[in-house]
């Protein structure tokens, strides 16, 4: 199973990211996003 979320710049979602990986979840993949800020990242994760 695999998902994925948004860290912001701001720190948007780090705390979700870091439950999830506490959970058993890994991260496959981070890539930058071009969405707002450069400073945003897509991070994959499965479990």
């Amino acid at each position: 199973m695999q998902s994925s979320l948004i860290i912001e710049s701001n720190g948007s979602n780090k705390e979700k990211l870091e439950k999830m990986l506490s959970e058993g979840w890994t991260v496959v993949s981070i890539t930058a996003n071009h969405g707002k800020s450069y400073n945003d990242f897509l991070v994959i994760v499965e479990q």
